[in-house]
């Protein structure tokens, strides 16, 4: 019994680490986006949501979204994962022609990514999109894309440009950490997440061990 209270401790130690890395990675992703006085996007993996930011934070539009089904970063084509990271977008397609099979069975949908499809540069074919079943909003559904209600990806398109920068956050219930989110999380105060994970150990980490 001692033994697997220990390897749960364990594991509860690891989770807290991680999140300590993503809550300081993202403090790392508004001081750089601030300093480049440009807008940018951000895609919150574990709220669904993508909002179009101002370099101050201000909040120039914000829409649901759905994403990848499979959970934590993207590692290789098909797995379901949408990417975390730093993007740029690198082109706007006309997808309204567009279909595809979800092999969800109900075969080839025709324009199943609504009027355009941005292309984002974080390879293996991942882009933010329209889509061809709006009740998927919301939901982890896509087979890594980012998925908008076709009337939001209108609305939003006019909004970007290529180049512009693209913030995937990560879920935070994720169990594989994103090498570029961890190392940046590495480069900031090492000193201020070990204070963090010490915090979040004695809260939730005491009740298990004692």
């Amino acid at each position: 019994m001692l033994q697997k209270k220990s390897i749960f401790a364990a594991m509860k130690i690891t989770r807290i680490i991680r999140v300590a890395a993503v809550v300081a990675t993202v403090t790392a992703h508004c001081v750089t986006t601030r300093l480049s006085a440009e807008p940018f996007v951000r895609i919150d993996k574990t709220r669904l949501t993508l909002t179009l930011l101002t370099a101050d934070g201000d909040t120039l539009a914000h829409y649901p979204i759905a994403c990848g089904r499979g959970y934590g970063p993207k590692q290789r084509q098909g797995d379901l994962r949408t990417p975390e990271g730093i993007f740029t977008i690198v082109s706007f397609t006309d997808a309204s022609e567009w279909g595809h099979d979800f092999h969800d069975g109900l075969g080839y949908i025709r324009h199943a990514y609504g009027a355009w499809f941005i292309r984002l540069s974080a390879g293996n074919g991942i882009g933010i999109h329209g889509t061809h079943d709006p009740n998927s909003i919301g939901l982890r559904a896509t087979e890594g894309c980012i998925r908008l209600r076709n009337d939001d990806l209108l609305a939003l398109k006019p909004k970007l440009r290529r180049g512009m920068r693209v913030e995937i956050l990560p879920e935070r219930f994720d169990t594989i950490p994103c090498p570029q989110l961890v190392a940046t999380a590495e480069a900031l105060d090492a000193t201020r997440i070990a204070a963090r994970v010490r915090e979040a150990m004695l809260v939730r980490i005491s009740p298990v061990v004692r």
